[in-house]
């Protein structure tokens, strides 16, 4: 539904907009300038190999945490950077940003494990690498930057369903990258998108409102230890219906019900025992809901998976 001119023009005067809103784009340039265009969606949005080891990765990650909860960030982290790319035979593009972790443009050597030279190439963060793969194989590839090990990177090139082979090798790994150091590398800067308030009086505006829900991130009101005015975000009620994610939820969930009931009282008393254990320790100090019985169990059902 079309805002009446109004409302976008209230909006427009007391926030500053980052992203779509009414049919159109705002985005903050380089140097400051706000500008405005017509929202064209057009979904780029293949399941690439690259997309497949990115769904795989925060599959598992997710296991032990999720992004809202101290401990996810370093978890991915360390799941992106020693996950090898497991990919097909043939031609794969990655951008020097996100497949190699550059951050400054430079000169780069690429050197594979047992070749006696490397290749050294220019690259920004905003680089095409196009790498091409003949055969099935297990290949390791170091970057160097200034001299020195700038990172490493590992490829398992197998022809077959990316989807089992992420599955069996996350398996067989998890564990092992969890006691792994975390990678020494600068994440990159979000862009983040939602409204930031032009006015103090803003930030009371909080809560549902038709079907969208207005919420402003705490954790976002500093930056570099100053005082920032808030983003407020919003977002709107969709249907999960249809959501392969949601499908499985709930299938486990009912599966989780139905073993739950299998239990005998002394077995649900010990949950509901350990729960309070787990709250009276932990839940107290951060302010948290209780945590049942059965919401216990639930969290270790799913970690047993």
């Amino acid at each position: 539904m079309e805002l009446k001119k109004h409302v976008i023009d209230f909006v427009e005067k007391h926030t500053e907009i980052h992203g779509e809103f009414n049919g159109n784009v705002y985005h903050q340039k380089r140097d400051g300038e706000l500008e405005k265009y017509a929202y064209d969606p057009v979904s780029n949005y293949e399941r690439t190999p690259l997309v497949i080891r990115g769904e795989w990765i925060r599959k598992y990650a997710a296991r032990v945490s999720n992004p809202h909860e101290a401990g996810y960030a370093e978890i991915a982290r360390k799941l992106y950077y020693y996950t090898p790319f497991i990919l097909p035979v043939g031609e794969q593009k990655f951008m020097a940003e996100t497949g190699f972790y550059v951050r400054d443009t430079g000169f780069y050597e690429l050197r594979w494990e047992g070749m006696p030279a490397g290749i050294m190439q220019k690259l920004s963060p905003r680089s095409n690498v196009k790498l091409s793969f003949t055969v099935e194989s297990e290949l390791f590839l170091q970057i160097y930057y200034e001299n020195e090990l700038y990172c490493e990177r590992s490829f398992i090139i197998e022809n077959g369903d990316l989807d089992a082979l992420y599955d069996n090798w996350l398996a067989g790994h998890y564990e092992e990258i969890l006691g792994l150091a975390k990678p020494e590398y600068v994440s990159l800067k979000t862009y983040r998108r939602g409204l930031r308030s032009r006015r103090n009086w803003f930030i009371a505006l909080e809560g549902k409102c038709i079907k969208e829900v207005m919420f402003t991130r705490k954790e976002l009101s500093y930056k570099d230890d100053k005082k920032q005015r808030p983003w407020i975000y919003h977002r709107k009620s969709y249907d999960h219906a249809s959501n392969s994610q949601t499908i499985y939820f709930c299938e486990k969930m009912r599966e989780i019900g139905e073993n739950w009931q299998l239990l005998s009282e002394e077995e649900k008393e010990n949950w509901k025992a350990e729960s309070e254990i787990l709250w009276q320790e932990k839940g107290r100090k951060l302010n948290a809901p209780r945590v049942t019985g059965f919401n216990l169990y639930t969290r270790d059902y799913f970690r047993s998976e």
